[in-house]
């Protein structure tokens, strides 16, 4: 019985050899993949954590950032009714009556620069934090998952410093930019009489003029003066420049890189169309605000908080000047909302200069719907924003 049993396993031994390494590959694939199967799904599962980690991360830092324009709110308004400042100027109006016409000439000036310079500086400080903050978080998330950038963690003191640069927009980029923006403003506004009408499309028109000089592309200026009038880049605004590091000091490089890298942001293309985008949208904002002002909509003369300053216009005014003579100034002639009434409703100047210069006031406050909260969430920076702290979020070895 033994010697059939043996031989029918020699003459089968190749099928049973064949058999057991099928049987026994099957079994190792199957662990294998089960192995495999395992740790993909550790992979997955560590991912799906990372990006959740991440997303909580941003939304943390975007809260962070708009609240820290927010507490702003006040040091902006501060800085800019110094720089423009009225209550000095009124109060002269009282003691020197011999000198009204000028006097009301500079009050024109300071109303528009501030008007202009609260959509400039609510979208700089807005646009400019919000990527300050971003590559801060960015950074601050690879060195949380990464182990650091550049092998050295980055400490609280070197997130301080890093964010001194606040510091230097409020108290020298703002002034520095309200300054360049009155310049122009007093260039373009000095020839229109106080005592002319405008409508909305004739404001919008001098808006669109000042921005294109700030800009640098206004076709009715000279050349080598509108190179004098054109803005900085914005970085010259919102950061001192950096000093490359002399010691060894790991830190010190790092913070340097920081603030090269914030510098080249602010100054690419990506950051000045959000900033076109922010200021256009600012300067709509502004006129649906103005719009409240005109007869059809709102009588000026109902507004309590401008009586003070325009009841007497007409005696502030030198006698003997002309009506207005309706000259129409020179832009272009849009304005969506306001087109049925716009060619029918005009204000004068004089009486468009106190409102001009009140609409900082909410402008630049927290409350929800007005201008410093549109342009927190307007799309564009947030794209921007979401781009930079995703490319500063990534390992070194990815980014470089």
């Amino acid at each position: 019985m033994f010697s059939r049993v043996k031989d029918f396993l020699y003459r089968h031994r190749r099928k049973f050899l064949i058999g057991g390494v099928i049987i026994g590959g099957a079994a190792f694939l199957s662990r294998y993949a089960e192995r495999k199967l395992l740790e993909w799904h550790d992979q997955q599962t560590r991912a799906l954590l990372e990006k959740q980690k991440k997303r909580q991360h941003y939304e943390n830092t975007y809260r962070t950032a708009n609240a820290t324009v927010m507490s702003l709110s006040g040091s902006m308004k501060e800085v800019l009714t110094r720089e423009l400042d009225t209550e000095t100027l009124l109060q002269a109006v009282k003691e020197q009556p011999q000198h009204k016409r000028n006097i009301w000439e500079q009050l024109k000036v300071v109303g528009f620069s501030r008007a202009i310079s609260t959509v400039y500086i609510a979208s700089l400080v807005g646009a400019a934090i919000r990527m300050q903050l971003m590559l801060l978080g960015g950074y601050t998330f690879g060195d949380l998952i990464h182990s650091g950038h550049a092998g050295l963690p980055i400490s609280q003191t070197l997130q301080q410093k890093y964010l001194t640069a606040v510091h230097f927009l409020v108290e020298e980029g703002i002034p520095k930019l309200v300054q360049h923006i009155t310049q122009v403003v007093t260039h373009i506004v000095t020839g229109i009489p106080l005592n002319r009408s405008l409508t909305l499309s004739q404001l919008e028109a001098i808006f669109h003029e000042i921005r294109l000089v700030i800009a640098g592309e206004s076709t009715s200026h000279s050349e080598g003066q509108g190179r004098r009038q054109k803005v900085e880049p914005w970085s010259k605004y919102v950061l001192q420049l950096p000093v490359p590091p002399d010691g060894e000091s790991e830190e010190e490089k790092i913070l340097y890189n920081m603030l090269i890298e914030t510098s080249d942001i602010l100054d690419s293309e990506d950051f000045g169309t959000v900033m076109d985008t922010l200021i256009q949208h600012g300067f709509n904002i502004m006129l649906d605000r103005m719009a409240d002002f005109y007869p059809i909509t709102k009588p000026l003369q109902e507004n309590a908080s401008t009586e003070k300053w325009v009841d007497n216009i007409s005696r502030d005014l030198d006698p003997g000047l002309p009506p207005d003579s309706g000259d129409k100034i020179a832009g272009p002639q849009t304005g969506p909302p306001h087109s049925n009434f716009i060619n029918s409703s005009s204000v004068p100047v004089a009486k468009l200069v106190p409102v001009l210069s009140g609409l900082v006031h909410a402008a630049l406050s927290p409350t929800p719907g007005q201008l410093l909260q549109k342009v927190l969430t307007n799309d564009k920076l947030d794209s921007m924003g979401a781009n930079v702290y995703e490319a500063f979020a990534l390992p070194l070895s990815q980014a470089v």
